[in-house]
């Protein structure tokens, strides 16, 4: 499930942009309220309690470290991990904002194999990601074949990262690891929210959705 339930994600956000390709972006900003609020509850209630709970406490620093490694991926990304849809400069491939993307979505999948709560969180923020690489690939001028090699290995990326990370046996490596992927979702699941109000201004419908995330995230 660790390898099957990110990739599906993402083709089934990818499959909307290219073949439902929705008039507005309001359905894509309720999915990312829900996934952001749902991420960070799972983060709070489960992540946090595990990595505090084995007594290393360089963990908080493995956290703000995390914290800034994501900052930094989206000087190059753009936001686009948390829903910022951009146009096609040039109707080109923009391939850092693409390897960027990957990256990150390698370093998510590292502890998936051993968090099945987390695995779901991460699988339904991966919808509206999907979606917005499938608009982005879809701007492009590029071929057809391209465009379904990128999203293929966009796809691939945390499945592998969950490959990758059930090689790894060593608990020092593990109780490193962990908190570092707890300061980039922590970094993206607050970003999220922080920017679910446009304008600061109140939406009833967003908020709801917030509330649904932190919800699901208590009952499971």
């Amino acid at each position: 499930m660790a390898y099957l339930l990110p990739f599906l994600a993402v083709c089934i956000g990818a499959f909307i942009a290219f073949f439902v390709q929705p008039k507005t972006t309001k359905g894509m900003k309720l999915l990312l309220a829900f996934s952001g609020a749902f991420l960070l509850g799972v983060l709070i209630l489960e992540m946090l309690p595990q990595v505090y709970g084995k007594g290393d406490y360089t963990a908080g620093l493995w956290i703000l470290m995390g914290i800034l490694f994501q900052n930094l991926l989206e000087f190059f990304s753009k936001g686009a991990e948390h829903g910022h849809a951009h146009h096609a400069a040039n109707k080109q491939l923009p391939w850092v904002l693409i390897i960027s993307l990957c990256i990150h979505a390698f370093f998510e999948g590292l502890p998936l194999n051993t968090q099945p709560t987390l695995l779901l969180a991460v699988s339904i923020h991966k919808i509206p990601i999907g979606l917005v690489v499938g608009i982005l690939l879809h701007q492009t001028k590029v071929r057809s074949v391209t465009k379904a090699i990128v999203l293929f290995l966009f796809a691939l990326m945390s499945p592998m990262g969950s490959f990758f990370g059930g090689l790894i046996d060593s608990p020092e490596m593990i109780s490193q690891i962990e908190p570092f992927i707890v300061g980039i979702l922590f970094h993206i699941s607050t970003t999220i929210l922080f920017e679910s109000s446009e304008g600061h201004n109140f939406n009833l419908q967003k908020f709801l959705s917030i509330i649904l995330g932190i919800a699901v995230a208590i009952a499971i």
